[in-house]
């Protein structure tokens, strides 16, 4: 995997996000002064943002994320060009409007085709962000990809976006939008697909242009049902069962792969989403984690051995502990490579912020 993906920010970039964590801070800081229950968030909340705050390393040399929300951010010059969700201050909202390291991790992964190759492959990408490993998929060659996130208006209707403006929109389209200085949001033929969606119209409409383009877009909550999700994919006739081939009876297909970039960050949500990945896994099929390691090693050993217990029966096997640049780097890919060989798991515990933010974690789980 020797492409290099610049994962920098620059200085203006690193302003902003220090002026919005400001911000943040100032409103909570007015909110747990008001008297008003209304107006209180829950401890909860609070503590999570600012733990989030803390972990996602804007601050420092080391960042961990990318791009800016309501952006575009190009990856492959131009080969993907992906709208970054314009959000407020929640809690859920603040994991999506950035590409994750660990999603440009894993987006080289995609690309070497070693660890996972897709070619052929029916994946499904949980916490899909900005849904950039689930659309390199597609344009490298998997048979269907089923992109999800948390069911938020903002959340999904920018991974619709994206898979409309990546996937969808003809290049004689999008060049013809872009003279008249139109958002795809603006034009007929994107109000059309995703204006009436509750039609069986519609949806029969949407389903054929899924099947087209080999990838759909759904809202999931973790641990909640998965129908929607395996109706992406056709059914099969094929079944080892003889009473199955006997009558005929079709089997649902599953999915090959499952993506997850940077899905860990609340250990409380561990259970819900291995019960999704189960439910639309195939028995031999794999997920490939990336994970940041600014999301704390605890958090990820926690989901690591929750992976291998009964109920879900999981061996997780460490591919790779990944050194990231950081501003001004002057090391070359190669050095940066060599120096994550030399990294061993059992240190992890003991990495500064600093070092954590500058860490990716990549594992493979199979049954």
């Amino acid at each position: 995997m020797s492409k290099k993906t610049n994962f920098t920010r620059t200085p203006e970039q690193e302003e902003q996000d220090r002026l919005k964590r400001l911000e943040r801070a100032q409103k909570r800081g007015v909110s747990s002064s008001s008297t008003s229950e209304t107006h209180q968030p829950p401890q909860q909340e609070h503590d999570f943002l600012d733990g989030f705050d803390q972990s996602i390393g804007l601050f420092g040399d080391s960042s961990v994320a990318n791009g800016e929300s309501g952006k575009i951010f190009d990856y492959g010059h131009g080969l993907l060009q992906l709208h970054l969700a314009n959000v407020g201050g929640c809690a859920v909202k603040l994991m999506s409007h950035y590409v994750w390291n660990a999603a440009l991790v894993m987006a080289e992964y995609i690309e070497a085709a070693q660890v996972i190759d897709v070619r052929g492959q029916r994946v499904a990408e949980f916490g899909a962000g900005a849904a950039l490993p689930g659309l390199l998929c597609v344009k490298r060659g998997a048979a269907f990809v089923t992109l999800t996130d948390y069911p938020d208006p903002t959340i999904v209707q920018n991974i619709e976006r994206n898979w409309y403006e990546n996937l969808v929109e003809s290049a004689q389209d999008k060049e013809a939008r872009q003279k008249q200085h139109l958002e795809s949001i603006q034009t007929t033929a994107y109000q059309d697909l995703f204006a009436s969606s509750s039609s069986q119209r519609n949806k029969e409409k949407r389903h054929a242009i899924e099947q087209r383009v080999k990838c759909a877009v759904r809202g999931h909550a973790w641990g909640e049902c998965v129908q929607e999700i395996l109706d992406c994919l056709p059914s099969s006739s094929i079944s080892n069962s003889a009473s199955n081939i006997a009558t005929g009876n079709e089997l649902q297909m599953k999915y090959n792969w499952i993506l997850l970039a940077d899905t860990l960050w609340v250990s409380e949500g561990h259970h819900s989403l291995l019960k999704s990945c189960c439910s639309v896994l195939e028995q031999d099929g794999k997920i490939l984690v990336c994970c940041g390691l600014h999301t704390g090693y605890t958090v990820v050993q926690r989901f690591l051995s929750l992976a291998r217990t009964a109920e879900f029966g999981f061996k997780t096997k460490l591919i790779e502990i990944r050194r990231m640049p950081v501003w001004g780097e002057t090391r070359s890919d190669g050095e940066l490579r060599q120096e994550s060989a030399l990294l061993k798991d059992e240190d992890l515990e003991q990495y500064s912020i600093e070092g954590r933010n500058r860490t990716v974690l990549v594992y493979e789980l199979s049954r």
